[in-house]
């Protein structure tokens, strides 16, 4: 597989099968792969000229094959594109449809759209999901595996295409970004399993849901950052309740962590702080 270069005008350079679309709004990814017999298309995102370069580049390539919308994860930035891929058969994990996930991110969506202005000829629509995945699973048919990657949500899918060693991912293990936990052991174990199938050769390019594509080793090295982060965020908190200090002492002390041995932006810091929160509420619970 071709490595992707810089973005031209948004859009990854593609090779013969998957092209990467990058949105203004948080360098969000919206990922084409083909296949011989379908077209998949992964949270197409965000704004309306965005999805509908999107939609007129899938309408292009289509020849005649059915769409598969992939929905890596139910937040609000990645399902804003539903509406203009309504006839296809749409994927996800079977947790997006937990009591009112989706109605509450489009909310979020709608929100967005009011508080700047972003006006959309195609309204927004709640996703229909057509399959729902559980656990792991393999589809010989379509050639891919699904895998359940919680950690960032509780409804995170990656998808790996088999034959071009390909993992589209969701958002893990992005260039831009420390991880953003709500679990931090089911993130350790997404990240090891992910590790895992790089090692064994199984991955060459991981597609993040934002920032650039990655290959095997730049991947392993992302997946070494993430994991020094969380372990370092788990130290600092058992020693803090160790040692006797309050609360905010600790969360002090946590908030002068770096990552890449640079300090937290300041634009996303409140990640960091809520990592903290997951960090002390899952040590409080493990006494």
């Amino acid at each position: 597989m071709n490595t992707f270069v810089l973005p031209v005008n948004g859009t990854y350079a593609q090779d013969q099968s998957v092209t990467v679309f990058t949105s203004c709004l948080w360098q969000t990814t919206s990922t084409v792969v083909e296949t011989p017999e379908r077209v998949f298309v992964f949270d197409p995102a965000y704004f309306p000229h965005e999805i509908e370069a999107v939609a007129t580049f899938v309408s292009s390539i289509r020849k005649g094959r059915p769409v598969v919308l992939v929905l890596t994860h139910g937040d609000w930035d990645h399902i804003a594109g539903f509406s203009a891929f309504a006839d296809a058969t749409v994927v996800a994990q079977e947790q997006i449809l937990a009591d009112g996930r989706l109605q509450e991110q489009l909310g979020k969506v709608l929100s967005f759209d009011e508080q700047y202005y972003v006006e959309r000829k195609q309204a927004c629509l709640l996703p229909r999901i057509d399959r729902t995945i559980d656990a792991d699973e393999h589809d010989d048919l379509w050639g891919v595996r699904f895998l359940s990657v919680p950690g960032h949500t509780g409804d995170m899918m990656a998808t790996l295409f088999v034959e071009q060693k390909l993992l589209v991912m969701g958002d893990m293990l992005s260039n831009l970004e420390f991880p953003f936990i709500n679990d931090s052991i089911g993130y350790t174990d997404s990240l090891a399993k992910i590790e895992r199938l790089v090692e064994g050769g199984d991955i060459q390019l991981l597609i993040p849901g934002h920032g650039a594509p990655a290959g095997a080793d730049e991947t392993l090295d992302r997946i070494r950052h993430d994991q020094a982060y969380i372990e370092e965020g788990r130290q600092i908190v058992r020693e803090g309740r160790q040692s006797g200090w309050s609360k905010e002492e600790t969360k002090a002390k946590f908030l002068y962590m770096t990552y890449r041995e640079q300090p937290i932006a300041k634009g996303i810091s409140s990640m960091h702080e809520g990592n903290f929160e997951v960090f002390w509420d899952e040590d409080v619970l493990s006494k």
